[in-house]
């Protein structure tokens, strides 16, 4: 290797222990999961593309613009949905044009790779509560607190008994 190249793995390496993994990694799946250019993604992220580039080669190793930071995450989050699959383009755009006009604003709070928050409090519910007390709190809720009443009503059908 020469001393660019030592240079580069040593970036990349860097990238990993601060961010967990290389930017090429990172951005090379957003690019494939949105089928953008590279120029595209930076732009949907608010960066230049010659910056973007640098990230990606080693060149540099951090993004020291929060806001960027959290368009990137927000795009890694939405294609990690079990759903992001089945969007078609115009979906795909909206959710790109509103990620690129986003102002985002991380916090430290750290949250578990998986399935969505809802699934794990259905599944505990089911767990402590008859599908009928279920199906009944679904019910009285479901007006004022639509979501809520979902989450019950997959506990009522994780309880083994669906609801008519």
């Amino acid at each position: 290797m020469d001393a660019v190249e030592d240079a580069r793995s040593a970036a990349s390496a860097r990238q990993t222990e601060i961010y967990g993994e290389s930017w090429a990694d990172r951005l090379h799946r957003l690019m494939a999961a949105y089928r953008l250019s590279q120029a595209r993604l930076a732009g949907v992220i608010g960066l230049s593309a010659p910056m973007l580039s640098q990230l990606i080669s080693g060149q540099r190793v951090k993004i020291s613009n929060p806001a960027v930071y959290g368009r990137i995450v927000a795009l890694e989050e939405a294609c990690a949905d079990p759903g992001f699959a089945r969007r078609d383009a115009a979906e795909i755009d909206a959710l790109l044009a509103r990620t690129a006009a986003s102002q985002p604003v991380l916090s430290t709070r750290v949250t578990a790779a998986g399935p969505p928050a809802g699934d794990g409090i259905a599944d505990a519910l089911a767990a402590l509560a008859p599908t009928a007390a279920l199906a009944a709190a679904a019910d009285a809720v479901r007006a004022t607190a639509p979501a809520l009443a979902a989450v019950l009503d997959a506990a009522s059908v994780r309880a083994g008994r669906p609801r008519s």
